[in-house]
């Protein structure tokens, strides 16, 4: 089979090779990929700055149809169409083969049937919307009537924009860099935001004007954290989840004075995976809205087009 494989550690070393379609044990599914989600980690293992152990079958983020079932596994069948429901070890893409492949063994326990109203490529973000309804509800609480700063206009910013707006914030603001104004901050405002910025002067006497109780920080820039600690309103929630190449300076004493709370999230609560799919079907999560397609043999040109800010969430539908 065609697989994406990183193939030796560093930068670089990613190719499209024939690969061993993977055995499975009495435990597991062989699920025929439908479409599997370039992630930001994934444009990083490329870079060499996440953390993976080649040679390895990357991408985590799938959905596909059961092509055989282990002898000792119940409830599934050839042809169900399934998709992520929770990680296992080695993690899939990272430690274990993933996604960016015809074929992928899965651990059956770690799976489950696509739900009635979903399509094949939203299931693909099950293992996505976890983060930004963890970053939303639980992290930093957003709460009705709300003021709201989401900085990074990806594919976690952009769905916590739409979480924060089902949660009833009042006003959402989106904060993007030089280069997202052609497609991400447009969607921004798609996925309910109030105003959509590029970071600059005028931006920056916005937001402490508008002195938001929420910041979510998903860019991993050290300035969007910088402004967020001189913007957030007296007692304000900063959740940061954005990967960043630098460090920052964060004004300490402003923390302390305006009992700001700073908390840390990666990942979130696999609970969010059942829980979003009536919000799905409703329409009011709009999961499919920053989401297009690329054949797999694409691949380099889909991670350009996503550094290039060019696209939001790119699939990569690897049949032949």
């Amino acid at each position: 089979m065609r697989a994406l494989v990183k193939t030796a550690p560093g930068p670089g070393h990613l190719e499209l090779r024939e690969w061993p379609v993977p055995e499975i044990g009495d435990d597991d599914l062989l699920v025929k990929v439908s479409f599997c989600g370039v992630c930001g980690s994934d444009l990083h293992i490329e870079a060499g700055l996440h953390p993976c152990e080649p040679p390895v079958v990357i991408g985590h983020e799938f959905s596909g149809m059961v092509t055989a079932v282990g002898p000792s596994v119940t409830g599934f069948r050839e042809g169900d169409a399934v998709a992520f429901l929770k990680g296992w070890a080695p993690y899939p893409g990272v430690g274990s083969d993933g996604g960016f492949a015809e074929y992928l063994r899965a651990p059956a326990n770690c799976m489950w049937h696509t739900p009635e109203g979903v399509t094949q490529e939203e299931a693909s973000q099950f293992e996505t919307v976890c983060t930004p309804m963890g970053l939303v509800r639980d992290v930093v609480g957003v709460s009705a009537g709300e003021r709201v700063v989401v900085s990074g206009p990806g594919m976690i910013g952009l769905l916590a924009v739409n979480v924060a707006r089902i949660e009833g914030a009042a006003h959402i603001i989106a904060l993007g860099a030089g280069g997202d104004e052609a497609v991400r901050l447009p969607m921004a405002l798609e996925m309910g935001a109030d105003e959509a910025l590029v970071y600059g002067p005028e931006a920056l006497a916005r937001l402490r004007e508008f002195a938001p109780h929420c910041w979510i920080e998903a860019s991993g820039a050290a300035p969007a954290l910088e402004a967020a600690v001189q913007s957030l309103d007296r007692g304000g929630r900063l959740a940061v989840a954005g990967l960043g190449e630098r460090p920052s300076t964060l004004d300490m004493s402003r923390v302390a004075y305006q009992s700001l709370t700073i908390r840390g999230a990666w990942g979130g609560p696999t609970k969010y995976i059942t829980e979003c799919v009536p919000l799905i079907r409703s329409g009011a999560l709009k999961m499919g809205a920053p989401l297009s397609v690329m054949p797999l043999t694409q691949w380099r040109d889909a991670f350009d087009r996503l550094r290039r800010k060019e696209a939001v969430k790119i699939l990569l539908d690897p049949s032949p």
